[in-house]
């Protein structure tokens, strides 16, 4: 706990400081408000004896609580702002550190992790947190104030009947703990299963037409809701026990303040206390358990918020993605020439379970090499590895001669662009998404680019052509046309290294053959990598590397692996230069 408290302070950044002002505005608030029976039982003793005579001293302790009353509504007024203030500066931070986290993530976590998940934690568990800290603020403080003044002036007032009360107080506090510790569980597991709904939703949203195409809608609402039913029985399990602390509390306290009156009501009658001060000691009684209620109550609501937490440290917490290596981080100086070699590389995404053995070859500067090969042979695993999404098992990877790990990985990635076959565009215009890599582009380097690919044909269709906003979803803008946008990118980006995964994949016969013209003329004098299914797109690259169950079984140009009739060879016969996957 103590560990979770502190780490909790170190994500407030400013506002902890004001942690103190709530503390001292809580003070006051509770320390008036405790004055308010005092004063009330003083005015009950005067109207007890002769009325007449002490009006104008009851008018007197009247204006007194009065001005208490104010003195402390102002205070508490000061406290809730700054305790929202607080709360919402914890949220910030905390949804800052969650985000900035995705971006030091390893992209073996990211692939392995279901999006809804972590736009959960980002989003309604930091939302969680900061509603447990603003009750945990506006009660805690008041409370701890309250129980100790109330104490010391009920001991002033009648020892005894303080030490009745204290005496029997940690029974509320022992029935308010045992229910929360048990309620904690069932919030943590809701919280999961909230996420785990979350992404269920997102996904289905996602992949609503191939749902329609394949029919399952029964299927899919089914699922839905044995996921709801898991969600409501846990939700509803840990709601009951959260709702169960107040009135299991108060029962213990209603015994409580009747032994009070009762003790009380004899020392009236005995002539051992007045009227007055019965009254004091009743309403102290009952402000002395409240906030013992008001903390359980606190406690059982901040299970939730418990669990949230634990949840996002735990994702704050994962590991990172492997730093630079520790020696000085090495620029390449001619970026215009690039040369790519793999030299025996050995990589596994499981353990014990190499996609790619002891792979070796070289790309010169200049060079266009296909890599092609049958599913899961470890094509898209060699561009992986050298963009450094994953790091190899043994061998290197050497961009002139120097090993990427020695490349910082923002230089590195500078140097290479990407078009892969799965289209991403951000909410935003088209001349937006085509600038993503290049904020800097002028508005002619842009049409230029829209030019060359003739993504421009479809552009100057939309109704607001460059100015249209678009969306990765959005369907009425084809894959082709998606896939035209996508190279436009690359070419407005102006990278070293051009990669092509399978970027002519969703495009017609006329479309591929002016992506292709427009590819060869982006590719003059840059290094590629051109990963294809239809052989036909490869067939003038200078070098085809041929991988099979991840290991290089052929290396040679389309003639040389024609002749030598090999795997390449056999491939092309059988599909006549189309390719297939």
């Amino acid at each position: 706990m103590g560990k979770r408290i502190g780490r909790v302070l170190s994500y407030m950044g400013r506002s902890k400081g004001m942690i103190f002002l709530s503390f001292i505005l809580a003070a006051a608030y509770s320390a008036l408000a405790m004055l308010i029976p005092y004063y009330a039982g003083k005015a009950i003793d005067l109207i007890d004896k002769d009325v007449a005579d002490n009006i104008p001293h009851i008018f007197k302790s009247i204006i007194l609580i009065a001005s208490i009353v104010a003195g402390g509504a102002l205070s508490q007024l000061i406290m809730l702002w700054i305790n929202n203030r607080i709360s919402y500066d914890l949220i910030t931070n905390l949804k800052n550190a969650a985000y900035g986290k995705i971006r030091r993530l390893p992209i073996s976590y990211i692939d392995r992790s279901e999006q809804g998940l972590i736009q959960s934690l980002v989003i309604n568990d930091c939302e969680t947190v900061g509603d447990g800290m603003i009750l945990f603020l506006n009660q805690f403080f008041s409370g701890i104030v309250s129980i100790g003044v109330t104490l010391v002036i009920m001991l002033m007032l009648n020892w005894k009947i303080a030490l009745y009360v204290l005496l029997f107080t940690p029974v509320s506090f022992i029935v308010a703990y045992l229910i929360s510790s048990r309620s904690y569980k069932s919030f943590k597991s809701a919280s999961e299963i909230r996420s785990s709904q979350t992404s269920y939703i997102g996904e289905s949203c996602s992949r609503f037409r191939e749902g329609k195409i394949y029919n399952i809608r029964n299927k899919t609402v089914e699922s839905f809701d044995d996921i709801n039913e898991a969600y409501r029985k846990t939700s509803s399990k840990a709601t009951f026990l959260s709702s169960i602390t107040n009135p299991s509390t108060r029962f213990v306290n209603a015994l409580i303040y009747a032994g009070v009156a009762l003790i009380g009501a004899l020392s009236v009658i005995s002539g051992n206390m007045t009227v007055g001060i019965m009254s004091s000691l009743l309403m102290y009684a009952n402000q002395f358990m409240k906030p013992f209620n008001d903390l359980s109550s606190v406690f059982t609501e901040l299970s939730d918020s418990f669990a949230c937490l634990d949840r996002l440290f735990a994702f704050i917490d994962e590991k990172e993605i492997v730093p630079e290596r520790e020696n000085a981080p090495v620029a390449i100086a001619d970026k215009d020439n690039i040369r790519i070699e793999f030299r025996d590389v050995t990589f596994s995404y499981v353990k014990g379970t190499p996609v790619l053995k002891n792979v070796s070859f070289v790309i010169e500067p200049g060079q266009s090499a296909a890599i092609v090969g049958p599913t899961g042979g470890g094509k898209s695993t060699v561009i992986n590895l050298l963009l450094r999404y994953y790091d190899v098992d043994s061998g290197d990877i050497l961009i002139n001669g120097k090993s990427i790990y020695e490349i910082p990985r923002m230089e590195l990635r500078r140097m290479i662009g990407l078009v892969a076959q799965d289209n991403w565009f951000k909410f935003g215009t088209v001349r937006e998404n085509i600038k993503y890599g290049n904020p800097l582009l002028g508005d002619d380097a842009v049409r230029e680019a829209a030019g060359k690919t003739g993504a421009d044909s479809f552009i100057d269709n939309l109704p607001s052509r460059y100015e249209e906003e678009i969306g990765g979803d959005r369907e009425d803008i084809s894959e082709g046309q998606k896939q035209l946008l996508s190279i436009t990118r690359i070419m407005a980006y102006d990278p070293s290294v051009i990669i092509l995964d399978e970027a002519t994949s969703s495009v017609d016969i006329l479309t591929e053959v002016r992506i292709q013209k427009a590819v060869k003329e982006l590719l003059a004098g840059r290094t590629g990598i051109i990963i294809a299914h239809r052989l036909s797109t490869i067939v003038d690259c200078d070098k085809i590397i041929v991988i099979d169950k991840g290991q290089i079984s052929e290396i040679g140009s389309h003639s040389e692996l024609i002749k030598s009739g090999g795997f390449y060879s056999r491939l092309y016969e059988a599909y006549g230069g189309l390719g297939v996957e």
